[in-house]
């Protein structure tokens, strides 16, 4: 068959067909479907997090407070440059639990109470950087921290 055979029987095709039935409502069903099935990777987020929260919370539950004989003067600055340390680490645990997070959409009701408990562990690191003897102020920065990441699962699940 040659070009001109092909070119002859493509202008023959009907230039428009209309389809047996109406397509609408497959479409629909399909576009809801597929959308529900993108939800569920969120699931895993959200169970990746609170594993970690978990295993957080039970770290600090479990794990008993340091107990540092006071035999010099310089005993009380190692304390405090321990919970310094501690505080950054559990800023590191936190901004890495919110990663997991990263790209989900989050209801504009919850933003002022996230944008709150943000404002708080910033002026608790500050606290912190100030007086880094405080265990009352590490305690309160766990606190935090535990309550943002139990309000943006929330915010991910509803």
């Amino acid at each position: 068959m040659n070009e001109t055979d092909l070119r002859w029987r493509l202008r023959q095709l009907p230039r428009e067909m209309e389809p047996a039935r109406d397509l609408w409502p497959d479409i629909a069903a399909a576009a809801t479907r597929a959308s529900a099935k993108r939800r569920w990777p969120w699931m895993h987020s959200l169970a990746m997090a609170a594993s970690i929260a978990l295993a957080f919370g039970l770290a600090w539950r479990i794990a008993p407070a340091p107990v540092m004989p006071m035999t010099t003067a310089a005993q009380p600055d190692e304390e405090a440059r321990v919970l310094e340390r501690e505080a950054t680490a559990m800023t590191r645990e936190y901004q890495a639990a919110l990663r997991e997070f990263d790209g989900a959409p989050v209801p504009g009701s919850l933003e002022p109470g996230l944008r709150v408990l943000d404002d708080s562990a910033r002026q608790i690191r500050a606290a912190i950087a100030v007086n880094p003897d405080s265990p009352a102020l590490l305690q309160q920065l766990r606190k935090t921290y535990s309550r943002r990441l139990a309000l943006t699962q929330r915010a991910l699940t509803s």
